[in-house]
This record gives C-alpha cells, sequence and structure tokens, in this order.
C-alpha cells in the first residue's frame, strides 16, 4: 500500500473522528484511492459506496475492501418487481401518447392545439406526440429533483417558446398529461415503460433507510437532489462526500453540488486534496488559471515526477470539444483525411440531431428536445443567428455538409481501441485522460456586454473549461481558449 500524503493522511484521521466529512478533490488528485484508504482503515464497519455510474460501482467492487457495498444510486434502488415494466418494448413519444391516450386527458378533438412561438412564425402544432415528449422530459426532471410533486418549474424551457404567453400554453398542455403519466408509472397495470429514473423518484419517495454505517459518496458534485436528499436522511451513518465542485458541469441536466450541501446542511468539516498524480507542473498551472478565474479556492499542485508541457500538439491522442456539433465536425474532417475516428459515447446522439433537421426541413415536426420549439428550419437558423449559440455551429454544420453525410460518418465511427484519433465533448470526456490532448475552437470567447465592456463568463462555461484542460497527462494544447485573459467576471 503506497503511503498516504499529508492531506490523505488528515482525512483518514479526521474521519476516525466519527464525523461527517467533506473532501475537495481536485483533478487527479486520488479521491478514489483516498476513499479506500479510510475503507482499509476500519474493517469493522458496514459502508456503502455511491458511485457515479455502473461501470466505476463495478471497478471499486473489485478494489476496495469486502466490508463496502458499492453501488450506484440507482443499483440502491433497484427492485426486481420492476423488471417487467423496464423490459417492456421501447417507446417512442408517439406510441407513449397514444398508450396513455393523451387527447383523451386533455379533452382534444379534432386538430391539434397549437400555441405561439418566439419568433413570431407560425404557432406550432403541439400533437399528442410532441406533448408526450415534453411531458417524458419533465418527469425526468421532477426525477432528479427532490421536490414531492410535479410543478411548473419541471417543464423544460425549449428554445423558442419561452416567452410568458407560449410558456403558459405549454404548462397548460404539460401538467395535466404529466400528472396521469406519473399515476400510471406507479401502478402495476400501468402502460407506460419505466425507467431507472423512475423507480429511484418512487424509492426515494418512500423513505429509505440504509443499513450501513458509513456512507461514501463519489463525484458528489453531480448529485442529483433526489439522491442527496435520501443520502442526507440517513442520520444513522456517519457520511463522506468526495468530488470536486469546480467540475460540476451537469447542472442543466439537473445535477447540483452535494459537497456544498452536505457542508451546509450536517455542518461538515471541508478537507481538500490538491496533490495531482495525473499531470507535472506545467497543466496544473494551466488548471489553476481556470480555478483562479471561476472563484475556486481549490489549487492544484502537480506532480514532479511527471513530465508535461503546454503548447501545440500536432498528432492529439484527443479532440475535446464544447459542443455536438463542434465533435462531428471534427469526425468529418478526421475521415475526410482518412483516419479511424472515435467520438466518446458514440454517433447516437448526432443521428438524432441530424434526424430532427430532416424533419424541420421537410416541414414535420421534431420532438428532439434542442430543437422541438421550432415549427421550421428557417426558424431555428433565424434562431441561431440571433442567439450566436451552440445551435450556430450545429446549423452551420447541417447546412454545409447536409444530413445524409453526417449519417454517414456517424456510421462510420469505430471503437476508442481500435482509433488513430478520439474525439469528445468535454462533457463525456470528463473522468477520462489522454496523454496528447487539444482542446477545440468551438470553445468561444463570450463577448464584451454592451454597457460595460465587460467580458462576463459563465461560470459553468470556466468548469467546462476546466475539466477540460485537465483530461491531458503530457501534453496540452489550449490555444483555443487564450480569450481566458481577457475575462473580467464571472457570472452564476
Amino acid at each position: 500500500m503506497v503511503d498516504p500524503t499529508p492531506e490523505q493522511r488528515d482525512a483518514i484521521d479526521t474521519y476516525g473522528d466519527g464525523i461527517d466529512l467533506v473532501l475537495q478533490a481536485g483533478a487527479g488528485c486520488g479521491k478514489s484511492s483516498t476513499l479506500k484508504m479510510i475503507a482499509k482503515s476500519d474493517p469493522r464497519r458496514r459502508m456503502t459506496y455511491v458511485a457515479y455510474n455502473k461501470a466505476i460501482a463495478a471497478d471499486a467492487a473489485r478494489s476496495f475492501p469486502s466490508t463496502v457495498l458499492c453501488k450506484t444510486g440507482h443499483g440502491l434502488a433497484f427492485d426486481a418487481r420492476h423488471l417487467p415494466r423496464l423490459n417492456m418494448p421501447r417507446q417512442t413519444a408517439h406510441q407513449a401518447g397514444q398508450a396513455l391516450d393523451v387527447r383523451k386527458i386533455l379533452g382534444i378533438i379534432g386538430s391539434p392545439p397549437a400555441i405561439p412561438t418566439d419568433a413570431g412564425t407560425a404557432p406550432k402544432a403541439m400533437t399528442s406526440k410532441l406533448i408526450m415528449r415534453v411531458v417524458l422530459d419533465t418527469i425526468t426532471r421532477w426525477c432528479h429533483s427532490s421536490d414531492p410533486e410535479i410543478l411548473a418549474k419541471h417543464v423544460p424551457q425549449y428554445d423558442g417558446l419561452t416567452t410568458d404567453e407560449p410558456r403558459r400554453a405549454l404548462l397548460g398542455l404539460v401538467l395535466p398529461v404529466a400528472h396521469a403519466a406519473w399515476a400510471d408509472l406507479c401502478d402495476e397495470t400501468g402502460v407506460l415503460k419505466l425507467s431507472h429514473d423512475h423507480y429511484l423518484k418512487m424509492w426515494a419517495l418512500s423513505g429509505p433507510k440504509l443499513s450501513t454505517d458509513v456512507v461514501l459518496l463519489d463525484e458528489a458534485q453531480d448529485t442529483n437532489d433526489v439522491l442527496s436528499a435520501v443520502l442526507l436522511d440517513q442520520e444513522h451513518a456517519q457520511r463522506i462526500a468526495v468530488g470536486d465542485s469546480a467540475q460540476q458541469i451537469y447542472s442543466w441536466r439537473g445535477a447540483n453540488d452535494a459537497l456544498t450541501t452536505f457542508v451546509r446542511e450536517l455542518d461538515a468539516p471541508e478537507l481538500t486534496l490538491s496533490q495531482s498524480f495525473r499531470f507535472g507542473p506545467a497543466i496544473a498551472d494551466e488548471a489553476n488559471r481556470w480555478l483562479h478565474v471561476i472563484g475556486a479556492p481549490l489549487r492544484l499542485t502537480g506532480y514532479d515526477q511527471a513530465e508535461s508541457t503546454v503548447g501545440p500538439v500536432a498528432d492529439p491522442d484527443a479532440i475535446l470539444c464544447r459542443t455536438n456539433g463542434g465533435a462531428m465536425g471534427i469526425v468529418l474532417e478526421g475521415l475526410a483525411a482518412g483516419r479511424s475516428v472515435a467520438l466518446v459515447g458514440g454517433g447516437s446522439d448526432i443521428k438524432r440531431l441530424a434526424w430532427a433537421a430532416e424533419s424541420l426541413q421537410s416541414g414535420q415536426p421534431t420532438d428532439h428536445p434542442e430543437l422541438l420549439g421550432f415549427p421550421s428550419w428557417d426558424a431555428v437558423r433565424e434562431y441561431a443567428e440571433e442567439e450566436d449559440g451552440s445551435l450556430k455551429v450545429l446549423v452551420r454544420l447541417i447546412d454545409e455538409h447536409g444530413t445524409g453525410r453526417i449519417l454517414t460518418a456517424a456510421d462510420a465511427l469505430v471503437a476508442e481501441d481500435r482509433a488513430e484519433l478520439v474525439v469528445s465533448t468535454a462533457h463525456k470526456a470528463k473522468g477520462r485522460e489522454w496523454n496528447r490532448v487539444r482542446i477545440h475552437s468551438d470553445f468561444r470567447a463570450p463577448k464584451p456586454q454592451p454597457e460595460t465592456g465587460h467580458v462576463l463568463l459563465p461560470r459553468e462555461e470556466g468548469r467546462l473549461a476546466y475539466v477540460a484542460v485537465t483530461r491531458a497527462r503530457q501534453v496540452l494544447d489550449c490555444e483555443a481558449l487564450a480569450w481566458v485573459d481577457t475575462v473580467t467576471a464571472v457570472a452564476a
């Protein structure tokens, strides 16, 4: 067993005091090995390690002591009685809407209702399929929360349907169906397919008590409130939350920083792990620039036995992008150059976007969450040009290459172990590392504020850049992020 660092020894000793604990562990700073040290230090107590995903839980089960139960939150909640509903055939939003009979719930006779759009173009016809798509997304968002009831705040915001009148119209259609859908999901004879998020919410609402002496929560910075609330309720157990608040990048899909919650709700001491074993001082310095920008108190120390450099990379192992559109652009370039290319997470997300664009281009509606609020492809173009956000990259990609070429490229992707180049969004790169990494140029600089001239960076965008630069072990090409020096303020 490797001797613990002074910071790790402090964490082990604080655990030994029997109090709840929060560990802020920077990128590559040995949080998993620290949790194993804590587990091995006290073989008399039963522990439950709560992992971020199934792969991490399986790996932990092989390396943690036998006194530790290693599960995901869903693994803790799983009940075999849910299997028949989980194993139902996959339901599209159209099939789910027909099974639940959305039109009957809303009393719709004749043509589907239409709601106004932000762009002033033709009203959006809300078919049963589109209503059900929003309902399913609403239930998912509610399942991620600690709220006991489905409320208006759980209905997603969609580009093109954000102003008051479209929003009210959308809520009037969605909320009654959402309540009916949840009642169906809780009914053993229901017609809707159950998901893992559904049974996790049912479990949380039942007020479960874990048979354990210690709870070890990993990747706590991106824990959904539904799971945080369950763990906070385990008052009989000692709770230890480990993660990196600077890597909180999934708040857009309902995750929150349980590290902050545990400090606030449990009055837990907050210790740090700042010695990175992933990279040397040069990459640590780049990471610290971003930690400074986003106002994080943590600073990393590079591993002095690891050689690392920051500069151009002619032949990177991985290229990390801000957007799906940016990632697909790199995939197309790589394939055109005759290289074998892998896309982390596969091509399914890109294909769904391409199919959604095809539907809009042919005058048909789409239930894709990024494009649902638009009545036509021209409306998407107009919105993307005005907003200058991630949609602009997608629109340019599809208009330049066409959906057919994009779909062909997605089918040409290979597995990572066979690839000459790995492409990933920064979100999907979390938890990964490569020797040579290049940051793509779709990490664009925020525009100066018209009134003040200040360059205002959303804090989550800064966190995403920090995640990206800390994926490299040896060489980091982050020229695309040189604009960091122009940032004058950070917004929540």
